[in-house]
């Protein structure tokens, strides 16, 4: 019998494989279809530019010779660096430079791995949470240190700096699973009391361009002084331009930290395909892509609005986020999320959501719902709802 690692061993299952088990199982039983409105998918794929650019990328001559970092700058091709430099300057009004960007894959690994690059400590982990952050301190022999956030906080973490086990912590925002924005003044407070204790922060900026309103205007860790020497900004082109079949993002930090970044990386990484960077620099370049992708913003837009109204008939209240593609709604007095997500909306609506405690304690009395399902099965879930309601 092999010698299992008993960190393997001790991993919880990951929840929103469970949640998709039980609907597979429902659709089994009862021969219907389950709406799924429970995972963080855009439900269309990357804009026809972006394949067509893509297409002509992979066939030009040595686009696949070697291995991407041997062939070119670790860090990343230059017109993608420059593409980037541009991004962050008209979008944040910031100078930053090609010693503080690493070109990377898929955003997930980067991550799980950003974690291993600290001394052995406490990870502050806020909850409700991503759960992969989770499972990437228990697999780099950390240990996790829950946050609480609350709806009287604005779901915003409460991070704690006074235990001095504490070496980093995790922040998404905007966040996934509640929707919450963090202000200026939010980030020039928590800068300042982590260049007090010398913590570092993992900063995941996934949805940093999903906005709705014109008020909402989520921070980049370049906006806040001091905040580059002490985190990680890692950006993902899976949400922003719907490319998650594909893997490309990057990572934004001080010199010191992204050289750091590179030589962890360069012992299992062998960089990103020259291809994929080159469509990223035209992703972030292209006004026809730029235009293909606010149609799709626009339509989640006009997603949110007909979901938050519908939800909010049937007496299950939710806010309308600013930002991200992301629900958070309470559940009806009486039940608790597991239960009326599982039961009631799956097992009896056929509608999928993940119940708010599988991303934590805190989470406990909501349910997450996605944006990225069709107007025509929003409007069907909801009529599914209404027929099963009960509270």
């Amino acid at each position: 019998m092999p010698k299992i690692s008993a960190l393997i061993q001790n991993m919880p299952e990951y929840p929103f494989a469970r949640v998709s088990k039980i609907s597979k199982m429902v659709e089994q039983r009862d021969g219907i279809p389950v709406i799924n409105a429970r995972i963080g998918i855009p439900d269309q794929e990357a804009p026809r530019t972006i394949k067509e650019c893509m297409t002509r990328f992979i066939a030009m001559q040595n686009s696949t010779f070697g291995y991407p970092c041997d062939v070119y700058p670790q860090r990343g091709i230059p017109e993608f660096i420059e593409a980037i430099i541009a991004d962050y300057r008209e979008k944040y009004g910031v100078k930053i430079l090609p010693e503080n960007i690493a070109v990377t894959g898929w955003t997930k690994e980067v991550l799980h791995n950003l974690v291993r690059l600290f001394s052995r400590g406490k990870i502050l982990i806020p909850d409700p949470v991503y759960p992969a952050y989770e499972g990437a301190t228990v697999l780099s022999h950390n240990s996790i240190k829950r946050v609480r956030t609350s709806r009287s906080t604005g779901w915003l973490p409460e991070f704690d700096f006074s235990d001095e086990e504490v070496v980093a912590l995790y922040f998404c925002d905007p966040n996934n699973p509640t929707g919450a924005v963090a202000d200026t003044a939010f980030y020039h407070k928590l800068v300042a009391e982590m260049k007090s204790r010398d913590i570092c922060g993992i900063f995941d900026k996934a949805y940093k361009d999903y906005i709705f309103e014109n008020d909402a205007r989520p921070v980049s860790i370049t906006q806040v002084p001091g905040l580059l020497d002490y985190g990680f900004e890692v950006v993902s082109f899976s949400k922003h331009y719907n490319l998650v079949g594909v893997g490309l993002g990057w990572v934004v930090s001080s010199q010191e930290n992204i050289d750091l970044w590179l030589k962890f990386s360069g012992h299992y990484s062998q960089g990103v395909e020259w291809y994929k960077q080159k469509v990223g620099a035209e992703a972030l370049t292209n006004p026809a892509i730029k235009a293909e992708m606010k149609q799709y913003f626009d339509l989640l837009k006009e997603r949110r609005d007909i979901m938050v109204k519908g939800l909010n008939e049937l007496g299950l209240k939710v806010h309308a986020p600013l930002a991200t593609p992301y629900l958070w709604v309470e559940v009806p007095n009486g039940y608790d999320d597991e239960t009326f997500v599982l039961e009631k909306m799956i097992g009896e609506a056929h509608v999928a959501f993940m119940p708010g405690s599988y991303f934590g304690e805190c989470g406990k009395g909501y349910f997450r719902a996605t944006l990225f399902v069709s107007r025509e099965d929003i409007e069907k879930a909801l009529e599914r709802i209404s027929k099963v309601r009960s509270w």
